[in-house]
């Protein structure tokens, strides 16, 4: 049996720059992999062509998921694939704008692709991951990356993280992707026609807590943690407003909506270990699914 461990990550802010003609929507975000919380999945090799999916939690179509779709795209890529049965064993939180589903998909991918007698080439790789979602290529690098597009264009972060430290919140809430996107159109019907422009490192603004400058090396620019989606979300799900007010009472210089939620992230300075800590701990009481990770330059 293989055994395979597929982390998540985190939108340090997220901006939505418009509609494309397909319908998917132009974002610029910086993705940031954790390796916790974490997706496992048990591989079998069983006989012919063909993929079988089993998972732990019933939300989880075995018959059409994100680990379907990747060997599907695996398939029509390669030409062929081994007849294999998974375990999905989840532990990133559904409906949390984490992205494990993109994750598990990246793993299996990337395990299919090694085990390949002629392996495909990293062009051919991304663009099967491509077809599974708009988050899957960014975990075949697994790098702290600025993803623009629908997802397809990755450029590897040159920002020292060193010393800041991270609080993730996952309160019991699933919030579906499709519903935000749509509830942001429908709010925001001219921003969503806008032409894309280059609006993630534009220059700071009032410091309300929201943007993150000199926190590591002379590297750092001013980098906007900001998620527009927050506007779609919130009014539905006041909860998650509350627990980016309260990590901002609680010390972060920055805290937003990961994706399009429910999970919440606060970031907190090398000067705020105590905060951070702190943070986590009061979070914790209050019977929510929390992590305290400290960041590198490379991720988790």
């Amino acid at each position: 049996m293989i055994h395979l461990t597929a982390g998540c990550k985190v939108n340090l802010g997220l901006h939505v720059l418009g509609v494309r003609a397909d319908g998917y929507h132009e974002l610029d975000s910086l993705f940031y992999p954790l390796s916790t919380p974490c997706d496992r999945l048990e591989i079998r090799e069983n006989g012919p062509q063909g993929i079988v999916v089993c998972c732990d939690e019933p939300c989880v179509d075995p018959q059409r998921n994100t680990l379907t779709k990747a060997y599907a795209a695996f398939v029509r890529e390669a030409g062929e694939a081994p007849g294999i049965a998974v375990q999905l064993r989840k532990g990133v939180p559904s409906g949390a704008g984490l992205g494990g589903g993109s994750s598990d998909a990246a793993a299996l991918l990337l395990w299919l692709n090694q085990r390949a007698g002629k392996p495909l080439d990293a062009a051919s790789l991304a663009r099967a991951a491509l077809a599974v979602g708009a988050d899957t290529p960014f975990f075949l690098y697994n790098q702290p990356c600025r993803v623009q597009g629908i997802g397809e264009t990755l450029t590897p972060a040159d920002y020292d993280f060193s010393g800041l430290h991270l609080v993730l919140v996952c309160p019991e809430i699933h919030v579906d992707t499709a519903w935000a996107f749509a509830r942001y159109d429908a709010l925001f019907p001219q921003a969503s026609r806008m032409a894309a422009q280059n609006l993630l490192t534009k220059n700071p603004c009032e410091a309300n807590g929201t943007l993150l400058s000199g926190a590591g090396k002379a590297s750092w620019s001013p980098w906007e943690i900001r998620n527009d989606l927050e506007a779609a979300v919130f009014p539905r799900y006041p909860q998650l407003a509350a627990i980016k007010a309260e990590l901002l009472r609680l010390g972060a210089g920055a805290a937003c909506m990961s994706g399009s939620g429910s999970s919440v992230l606060g970031l907190f300075s090398r000067a705020a270990t105590a905060n951070a800590k702190y943070a986590a701990e009061a979070l914790r009481a209050e019977k929510r699914h929390v992590y305290l990770l400290s960041l590198g330059n490379t991720g988790m």
